[in-house]
């Protein structure tokens, strides 16, 4: 595939030196950092960057690392949820970012939850899309094949040489094309342009995570969005962070599924910008 590269791509060397590619728009004090899911890439928002950009908004849209056009580590420890939360510390160091919203879809909402702790000064509210707070696959019948994962992963790591062999060609796909696709074909795009040790190792990190007693620490406002027909993630784990959460509210798209920001952007729009608006997030105000 070819590079998917638009106006306004940035790189940077993370805290381990790894590449991270972003876009970036400026236009208000107030940032929209937009992170995107397990085998993902920035364009899942693509549609929504250009939507705030039109109100106003500055907007970041990462490529998390081992994904898209950014840096693929070699070591399983460089895909914890902490090492994705330092990255976005490090953006927002180098653009001088001082206010922002984190807006994450699925496993890009855990590293919104992971990024928060270290930036709560800066973060000034959070949108939590198809996302939960713990082990992403907690309620399936794949946390019977963990010990499996684990040493696939294992093997991708001891056989680096392999690996880039045989999967070093991925690149970016745009997968705003997909939108009327099911929630699985869209994932099989996203999976087909992202290197295996970066799949195992970010699902290994999902499998081994909690984030439970954060929830309660969480003092900004907080929009959780649900596609009512997801069959990726249980709405129960929506209902508990809204629960938890001090200032959450959960919103259900009727119609929509795992990925509905892609199906229905339009929707996702609106209820982020009511959202940023009855809690004074304007360009405006800040």
């Amino acid at each position: 595939n070819m590079p998917l590269i638009k106006e306004g791509s940035m790189y940077l060397n993370s805290f381990d030196g790894t590449k991270i590619h972003y876009l970036i728009e400026r236009k208000s004090k107030l940032f929209l950092i937009f992170l995107h899911g397990w085998a993902g890439n920035w364009t899942v928002w693509e549609k929504e960057r250009r939507f705030f950009k039109g109100k106003g908004y500055s907007t970041v849209a990462i490529d998390l690392r081992g994904h898209g056009e950014s840096g693929k580590p070699e070591r399983k420890a460089q895909y914890s949820l902490e090492s994705f939360a330092r990255d976005i510390g490090v953006l927002a160091k180098k653009e001088k970012i001082s206010n922002f919203v984190l807006i994450g879809h699925s496993m890009g909402g855990l590293v919104a939850l992971a990024a928060y702790p270290a930036l709560r000064k800066n973060v000034k509210a959070i949108v939590l899309c198809s996302s939960t707070y713990r082990n992403i696959l907690e309620h399936t019948k794949i946390r019977k094949l963990s010990p499996f994962i684990r040493h696939v992963l294992s093997f991708l790591v001891e056989h680096r040489s392999l690996v880039r062999r045989y999967f070093g060609h991925f690149r970016n796909v745009d997968l705003t094309k997909y939108s009327n696709s099911s929630d699985y074909y869209i994932f099989y795009q996203g999976l087909h342009n992202t290197p295996l040790i970066s799949v195992f190792a970010c699902l290994n990190s999902m499998l081994n995570c909690d984030f439970q007693k954060l929830l309660a620490q969480v003092n900004v406002p907080v929009l959780i969005i649900e596609g009512a027909k997801d069959k990726i993630l249980p709405q129960a784990d929506s209902l508990e962070m809204e629960r938890k959460i001090k200032r959450a509210q959960l919103v259900l798209i009727r119609k929509g599924r795992h990925s509905v920001n892609l199906e229905f952007p339009k929707q996702v729009d609106k209820l982020i910008l009511e959202f940023l608006k009855h809690n004074d997030l304007t360009p405006e105000r800040q």
